[in-house]
């Protein structure tokens, strides 16, 4: 009787198992780019028909859209999540620079090219296409759920394996346990175009390589009906004369179809939805809106026409909460550090223990570190703490050889070519600090900067900053009598200021600083003083400004010399959009100057911010107020107009505004924006100097002390 009783509840077990494998079905979602945004809508659909997913499949994209549907979150979630990224920015390495120090953020200098190195041998990057932002995603998203469900993939709330390629050995890996987002990003590494990920002894891209739609993997780890959606981009057209880069690409995909072969299986529904030849390569958010609406509206329509594909009530491991939280931070843990010390590490940390840790404030954590420039990557992962409610975050850093060296090149016809060497190196004395070098030159001109930009405080945002620099130049002196004569100008200038950096938009300033002077064949001449300053600094770009604000003002007071003085000097610039693709910017700058002084440090117009029709080094004076209004309007492609005017008011005594001077000037210019920085070809007049043409290619940031 009881071996009876046995073999019936076996059978009941076994009849049970059977109905619950046609109750839902295997999903695997192919590679394809970003054309697995298309992978979101189909979701969309598979859920409003009530299909029951009990597992998913993913290579590259499809590991990414599945592997958060498996963590629980709801196709609406990742829809509002794809829809309302940034994704141009995910897929940028440069850092975002809300969360960059202002001092730092100024350092940078607009390059033509800048490589890291080594010693003295040049590093070639890892990849063309950082993954750091889109990894910091979905470390947010899927460790918080991994901290509840543990790190085997068949305790998510949906079970899941992610395909990648071995380049070691030569294989397919499927992962079923570990770091999601790391399975996620290797899943995804199209070699080349995004860094290969490091696991143990293993080197892994993406799955693509070697099985871009993981049927077999399905079949062999589920019983459940397969359904595989297949975005991958359609079959290449070789070309009678194909290019260096055709070739490349078109071996790659051969090779790739080849060992995909391997691993093919046929699914019990196949789905390919018609994209309408979109790029495996636009990341833009219109394309990813048209993606999703045409995965959902042509899988609706498919699954409306299979009636035989399983449905059920709904799918209630599914959340439109949003993003899960974390808990508060027990502990912070550091790996991968080599040269780079836990204490320079720790000035840039905004997330500590006893913090609530959230999905949001895990990503700026991470972004705040990397903007810091001392790392290629920072990774981190949440694990449980013995105390309840608690968590302990993992940091791993990929360090970045800190020194690099950059060349930059301006050409303009009033003082003909320079350019610039630049070295740098980001950690000096290991601590996080950074050293900057800078030569160069051009017609009649030479320059040599060293500065020293101490950050070791910058979690409290003080730093401090020491610069020397030098330069020897010929210029054309142009005096209010109607004289002109060429003088050789040498300089040579020292600061050392301690500085509140609030955040990336503002600092303030207070050192000591000295120059010394010779101005033709005078003697040397020089002065100490000390000096308080202000910047804020909010432009978008500042060769070529969309939109912010700059203000910058500097008291410099010398009690100690025979010529005792107090300048102040001042710059705004506003910048803001302007009709359709123009942009409206209003500069006013100038200088007060009172006590005794020597004649060079009368204010002169720099080159890079003259009236139209005044030359470089024009006229001298003790007090100025100069403005210039400038709309800038985008053309088809590069290319820009844009028409200026300006004003600038000289006097002599700070009081005695009654007595100025005024000259007027107006220009055109028309361009075309360049890696470089924009060149144009320019036409300007003023009430003082009349007309004048220029010719000018590059960034006025190349410009050494000199300019």
């Amino acid at each position: 009787m009881a071996f009876h009783t046995f073999i019936m509840l076996l059978l009941t077990l076994l009849s049970a198992e059977n109905e619950n494998s046609g109750d839902g079905i295997s999903l695997v979602l192919s590679g394809g780019g970003a054309r697995g945004f298309a992978h979101v809508g189909a979701l969309l659909a598979l859920e409003e028909e009530n299909v029951c997913i009990r597992s998913v499949t993913g290579t590259s994209m499809g590991s990414l859209v599945g592997g958060l549907y498996c963590c629980g979150y709801s196709p609406g979630y990742i829809d509002s999540l794809v829809r309302n990224t940034d994704w141009s920015l995910i897929f940028s390495s440069r850092p975002d620079s809300r969360l960059t120090m202002l001092p730092l953020r100024l350092s940078n200098s607009h390059d033509i090219l800048r490589l890291q190195v080594k010693g003295f041998t040049p590093l070639l990057p890892r990849s063309a296409i950082s993954t750091q932002r889109v990894g910091s995603l979905l470390s947010s998203l899927t460790c918080p759920v991994q901290v509840e469900r543990g790190l085997h993939f068949d305790s998510l709330p949906v079970p899941l394996r992610l395909a990648a390629f071995d380049l070691v050995s030569y294989e397919r890996i499927a992962h079923s346990s570990g770091n999601l987002a790391m399975c996620q990003l290797s899943s995804m590494a199209v070699p080349a175009v995004f860094p290969a990920v490091r696991m143990g002894d293993m080197l892994l891209v993406d799955g693509g390589v070697g099985d871009n739609i993981p049927v077999d993997i399905a079949r062999k780890t589920w019983d459940y009906p397969v359904l595989a959606v297949d975005i991958s981009s359609e079959l290449a057209e070789v070309p009678e004369n194909p290019t260096l880069i055709q070739v490349g690409s078109l071996t790659y995909s051969a090779l790739s179809a080849r060992v995909n072969d391997l691993y093919s299986a046929q699914p019990d529904f196949y789905f390919r939805p018609d994209l309408r030849g979109a790029k495996s390569y636009d990341f833009t958010n219109e394309a990813a809106e048209s993606l999703i609406e045409s995965g959902y509206t042509q899988m609706l329509e498919y699954l409306r026409e299979h009636p035989e594909i399983p449905r059920n009530d709904s799918r209630s491991s599914s959340t439109e909460a949003g993003e899960f939280p974390a808990g508060v931070i027990s502990g912070i843990e550091f790996t991968g550090l080599r040269e780079v010390s836990e204490n320079a590490v720790l000035d840039w940390m905004i997330l500590l223990e006893g913090d609530i840790a959230t999905s949001a404030n895990l990503r700026d954590a991470a972004e705040k570190l990397y903007a810091s420039g001392l790392f290629d990557r920072v990774d981190y992962f949440l694990e449980s703490s013995p105390d309840s409610g608690y968590i302990n975050i993992i940091y791993t850093f990929t360090e970045r050889e800190p020194s690099s060296i950059g060349i930059g090149m301006t050409y303009n016809n009033q003082f003909g070519l320079d350019g610039r060497i630049t070295y740098r190196h980001l950690n000096f004395l290991n601590a996080g600090d950074h050293l900057i070098l800078n030569a160069g030159g051009g017609d009649s001109y030479v320059f040599t900067e060293i500065r020293v930009l101490d950050l070791s405080s910058g979690r409290r945002k003080w730093f401090v900053d020491f610069s020397l620099s030098g330069y020897q130049m010929q210029v054309k002196a142009f005096e209010r009598d109607g004289s002109s004569s060429y003088r050789v100008v040498t300089e040579g200038h020292g600061d050392i200021a301690r500085g509140l950096s609030s955040g990336w938009s503002g600092l303030n300033e207070i050192g000591l600083s000295g120059t010394v002077h010779r101005y033709g064949s005078d003697e040397f001449q020089g002065f100490t003083s000390i000096f308080l300053s202000h910047l804020t600094e909010t432009m978008d770009n500042p060769v070529n400004p969309k939109t912010g604000v700059r203000f910058e003002t500097r008291v410099s007071w010398a009690p100690l010399m025979t010529y005792r003085h107090l300048n102040l000097s001042y710059d705004f610039e506003s910048a803001v959009p302007f009709l359709r693709k123009g942009t409206m910017v209003l500069n006013v700058w100038g200088q007060l100057l009172a006590g005794t002084t020597w004649n060079w440090q009368e204010c002169r117009l720099s080159a890079s911010r003259f009236i139209p029709g005044m030359p470089y080094y024009s006229l001298p004076s003790r007090q100025r107020i100069a403005g210039l209004a400038r709309f800038r309007r985008r053309l088809n492609g590069p290319f820009v107009l844009s028409v200026e005017t300006g004003a600038v008011c000289d006097w002599e005594s700070p009081f005695e505004i009654k007595d100025s001077e005024w000259i007027w000037g107006a220009g055109l210019s028309a361009g075309l924006d360049t890696p470089i920085g924009p060149a144009s070809v320019s036409w300007g007049w003023s009430s003082e100097f009349h007309s004048r043409w220029t010719v000018s290619v590059g960034s006025s940031s190349t410009y050494g002390p000199g300019r």
